[in-house]
């Protein structure tokens, strides 16, 4: 069996313990600090020789492939803005067109009503006119019956009394 208060005793004189090495005498604390700080070195070390691998690597790219990658993109925005101020410019001139075709519509349609309207004026200024043309014939037919109905009438009465004062007639 293992008498673990010896343990606990020599790991509680290890702090006061002494190393000799390379005619340094050192504590445990001591070593510890110094294998943090090889350890820090050492990782310091590692961490610049990766970052300069990666500088490296940055500095053997190939730039004239990605310049040309972005002077196509380039070409491609400019292609693509130049046809949107196209299409801009077209759908300007259609709107003026369809302003310019709507305007001159309505100005014929405003020609058409006026014309209409003084069509319509003829026709009421005829049927007018022609109403008092016929009634004036029918007037002048009405006072020429009268005056041929009485023409009649008195033929009429002097062929009677004509009869009447006929001797013979009885």
């Amino acid at each position: 069996m293992v008498d673990t208060t010896k343990i606990a005793d020599e790991i509680d004189g290890l702090a006061d313990k002494k190393v000799k090495v390379g005619g340094f005498k050192l504590t445990f604390g001591s070593i510890m600090a110094i294998l943090a700080f090889l350890s820090t070195i050492t990782g310091t070390l590692y961490g610049g020789f990766l970052m300069w691998q990666k500088v490296e690597a940055v500095a053997g790219l190939d730039l004239d492939e990605y310049q040309a990658e972005i002077r196509f993109i380039d070409n491609k925005i400019t292609a693509l803005t130049e046809k949107s101020e196209q299409g801009i410019d077209y759908t300007r001139d259609i709107k003026n067109s369809l302003k310019n075709d709507i305007l001159r519509i309505e100005k014929q349609a405003d020609r058409t009503e006026a014309m209409v309207r003084n069509v319509l004026d003829d026709v009421r200024d005829m049927i007018d006119k022609a109403s008092r043309r016929f009634e004036t014939q029918r007037e002048q037919l009405r006072s020429t019956q009268k005056g041929d109905m009485a023409e009649l009438e008195a033929r009429l009465e002097k062929l009677v009394q004509r009869a009447l004062d006929n001797p013979l007639a009885n």
